[in-house]
């Protein structure tokens, strides 16, 4: 009789409702979870979550808010967690919009995913020291959100944690964290200053796209790999410093940041992936280290403001339409160890007037149209044993002013066009 009866309430959580908050408890029998509410009852105005609650005569410590607990509650204008509470559930509060300020118990250790999503008028929240985790989407599109102190006991910031959240203009990142997660503060358009720990070894895909108003960041010597569109977008950016422990530069790191003007890419960088400077148009000259293997399509495309590249001795593939659209390009350098050209690769660059060839035409791969849109009539500087190769080479012999004067180590002997 005792087995059967157990079974009995195992099998059905006991729930009771206080104070217009509704619990169940926990299958240790002695804890709490807010469950949420009575069957349409939903609260209003402030919500407190006390730290034990009563019910024939026991008193229960409230130790989680579940998942979807208060999904919804538009009424809702502040709350306040008791310290007993140590976790926070899946969607507990998402789309509570009429919330406007959160006080969050200092047990807390794990927010979960969109736990506060779209709580668009929540315009501060104060995340306490016990917290480990933050969770996918936690805070995602809280736009009035404006300053965040993230502590230090937080040691990953999870995908889209705080995406969308526009009105954010300063946060503090602690050195306690590892990873920014795919796209946690993308299309936060109102931060403009971001300093990066450094304990963090990965910027995660798109994590900081779209924060238009960015306009100085400070990556630190931890990072090893900038993700896909890690700064994609961020329009204010205007210089951007890349440590030598950066091996690669992903693709669409800084699609379109149409403000930066300068960019030191260090030794460390193998790889540049595609659309990695994609419409950056503000850069004027970049030098790529002799540490990069090959250039990515589209790596440079619409870069219109870019008068000079120095490409280093140790590409082999300079890919298709890597530097389409470069329209202020007057000259730039092709060093021996190219192997590869891509289709279209400087199709546009209607301002290039010198080129300093150094390979083996016959040993290079070059795709259809090149060189389309470049003057022709401006110089082409090659080695004098490839000179008559040039003169006959597909993609080359257009070229109306072919001068075999460069030397074996890279210095021309002549500077005219």
């Amino acid at each position: 009789m005792a087995i059967l009866i157990a079974n009995c309430i195992s099998a059905s959580a006991i729930e009771f409702t206080v104070d217009g908050v509704l619990y169940s408890v926990n299958y240790d029998y002695k804890t709490v979870t807010v469950a949420g509410y009575p069957s349409g009852n939903k609260p209003t105005g402030n919500l407190t979550i006390p730290e034990s609650v009563t019910y024939g005569g026991i008193s229960y410590p409230v130790t989680s808010i579940g998942g979807k607990a208060f999904y919804g509650c538009t009424g809702l204008t502040s709350l306040t967690i008791g310290n007993s509470v140590t976790s926070i559930g899946y969607y507990a509060f998402n789309r509570c919009t009429g919330l406007k300020s959160v006080t969050i118990g200092n047990s807390v250790t794990s927010i979960g995913f969109g736990a506060f999503w779209d709580c668009f008028r929540l315009t501060s929240v104060a995340i306490p020291k016990s917290v480990t985790s933050i969770g996918y989407w936690t805070f995602r599109d809280c736009s009035g959100l404006t300053s965040l102190t993230i502590p230090n006991s937080v040691t990953s910031i999870r995908n889209e944690a705080f995406s969308g959240c526009s009105g954010l203009t300063s946060v503090i990142i602690p050195n306690s964290v590892t990873k920014i997660g795919h796209s946690a503060f993308k299309y936060c358009s109102g931060l403009t200053s971001l300093t990066i720990p450094n304990s963090v070894t990965e910027i995660g895909i798109e994590a900081f796209y779209g924060c238009s108003g960015l306009t100085s960041v400070t990556i630190p010597n931890s990072v090893t790999a900038i993700g896909e569109g890690a700064f994609g977008g961020c329009t204010g950016l205007t210089s951007i410093t890349i440590p030598n422990s950066v091996t690669t530069i992903g693709e669409n790191a800084f699609y379109e940041c149409s403000g930066l003007t300068s960019v030191t890419i260090p030794n460390s960088v193998t790889t540049i992936g595609e659309n990695a400077f994609y419409g950056c148009s503000g850069l004027t000259s970049v030098t790529i280290p002799n540490s990069v293997t090959s250039i990515g399509g589209k790596a440079f495309c619409n870069c219109s403001g870019l008068t000079s590249v120095t490409i280093g001795n140790s590409v082999t593939s300079i890919s298709i339409y890597a530097f389409y659209g470069c329209s202020g390009l007057t000259s730039v350098n092709i060093p021996n160890s190219v192997t590869s050209i891509g289709d279209m690769a400087f199709l546009g660059c209607s301002g290039l007037t010198r080129i300093d060839a150094y390979p083996n035409p016959e040993k290079v791969s070059t795709g259809g149209n090149v060189f389309y849109d470049v003057p022709k009539d401006g110089t082409l500087h090659v080695l004098p044993k490839y000179l008559s190769a040039y003169q006959t080479a597909s993609e080359w012999k257009n070229f109306t002013n072919i001068k075999g004067d460069l030397t074996e180590i890279g210095a021309s002997t002549s500077m005219e066009r």
